[in-house]
């Protein structure tokens, strides 16, 4: 999730698929001395930074231990995993999402960290809810590298110059109509447009749905909606596009969840929808006059946001270093000093001693974050759950047929009935 749950990749369950059959059972813990490890995962700038930081200091604890360490962006990491993993080659340990978790954990790439809980891997620390998060089939296949929620991120000074005032402080909220009149009000102002067009990502079409009742999907994995929810939704969006409320089609369509495509990054929105654990990458690119605001709802009892894993951690299947990889997971979790590197750079810490040790000293976009989920305490729901195998698919189809309506190609209803049924065939319902 570092900004969103963001395109899914369109080779990964091919080529995974591939090379699975092979992963059940392959792998074993790591032989006396020196070891290898590799540990991927995706995100900004500042991300890498900080977590290159952090295994600089477990190399140090641990000589014998050498980390190599790769990052991407999200499309990209899913890409070269989905070719390593087919070709026999999966990393020690890796960073995954919501979409991709349960397909992974699915095809034995992942190993089951419940042999290692409470003993070389502690778990006591981090609420049973964030836990849930890297369980798939009861199993714990991965454990929440920080806990995150949804924000409207925000530039001040372009709110005050289209006199806009947005609910920044703890407590306030904003229904579907005041935030439309606020984005209308920026956009007729000329210089930009109110916010960054959030109907290509299903992560806010999620948090919509639950605004009004419904899921994305069921706890049995099938669809939770219909296409007169997504009509609906997609219609209340569009609205917004031709008052400049959202971007234009030619700035909407390179959205990828990268902070350079953001539209608040690239001067063109006064705004974006996002998760907060990106909002450390936000300040550190666009600069420290950022506030924050919750999503807003017409339904006061559901406000439709939650406390959510942002992303994973988990172990790969063969690793032939399991025990070390674990060693490595534990330190990013549970130790002082690497939460005092780490930050807030996926969220929150998980582990609720290191959050508060983070969010009592934070600074900068650290503090960005800490306080936006300090404010918004009380509108954060339990997560929702993961998502089921074939999500990703959906992922890929929401946004692409949402880039068939921004560009006139198709009407909204054909659109939503076209990824209804597309979806329905992902999730084999």
């Amino acid at each position: 999730m570092g900004r969103v749950a963001r395109r899914a990749t369109s080779g990964v369950l091919v080529a995974v698929s591939m090379g699975v059959a092979a992963l059940a059972g392959c792998g074993g813990d790591s032989a006396d001395g020196p070891v290898t490890l590799r540990f991927v995962w995706w995100g900004n700038e500042e991300r890498a930074k900080v977590t290159r930081a952090a295994v600089d200091e477990f190399q140090r604890r641990n000589p014998d231990v050498k980390v190599e360490t790769e990052y991407s962006g999200y499309d990209p990491y899913f890409q070269k995993l989905s070719t390593q993993v087919a070709g026999g080659a999966s990393p020690d340990l890796l960073q995954l999402d919501r979409p991709t978790l349960g397909e992974y954990a699915r095809r034995n790439v992942l190993a089951d960290l419940d042999q290692y809980a409470g003993k070389s891997l502690r778990l006591d620390r981090i609420s049973p809810n964030l836990l849930a998060g890297g369980k798939v089939d009861g199993k714990q296949y991965a454990v929440a590298a920080g806990q995150t929620t949804q924000a409207l991120v925000l530039d001040p000074a372009l709110f005050q110059a289209a006199g806009v005032n947005a609910p920044t402080e703890p407590g306030q909220s904003w229904t579907w109509t005041e935030f439309a009149d606020a984005m209308n009000k920026i956009g007729a102002a000329g210089a930009v447009a109110g916010t960054t067009d959030f109907g290509w990502a299903i992560d806010w079409f999620e948090v919509w749905l639950r605004q009004h009742g419904k899921q994305l999907y069921t706890a049995d994995g099938k669809l939770g909606f219909d296409a007169a929810d997504l009509e609906r939704y997609w219609t209340m969006v569009g609205k917004l596009r031709p008052t400049k409320g959202v971007t234009a089609p030619e700035v909407t369509t390179k959205q990828d969840g990268g902070l350079q495509n953001s539209g608040l990054i690239t001067k063109q929105a006064a705004s974006d929808v996002g998760y907060d654990s990106a909002l450390t990458g936000y300040f550190a690119t666009y600069g420290q006059s950022l506030k924050t605001a919750p999503l807003p709802s017409d339904n006061a009892a559901e406000p439709g946001m939650a406390a959510l894993p942002p992303v994973s951690f988990a172990v790969g299947q063969r690793s032939k270093h399991k025990d070390a990889a674990v060693k490595l997971l534990d330190f990013l979790l549970n130790d002082p000093e690497a939460g005092k590197i780490l930050g807030a750079a996926r969220g929150v810490p998980p582990n609720e001693d290191i959050r508060a040790q983070v969010c009592g000293a934070a600074t900068g976009g650290n503090k960005l974050v800490c306080d936006h989920q300090a404010a918004q305490k009380d509108k954060m729901g339990p997560a929702f759950g993961a998502w089921p195998t074939g999500s990703s698919a959906i992922k890929r189809d929401f946004q692409r047929t949402y880039d068939d309506v921004i560009f006139d190609r198709v009407s909204v209803g054909d659109a939503a009935r076209r990824v209804v049924q597309d979806a329905q065939q992902s999730l084999g319902s």
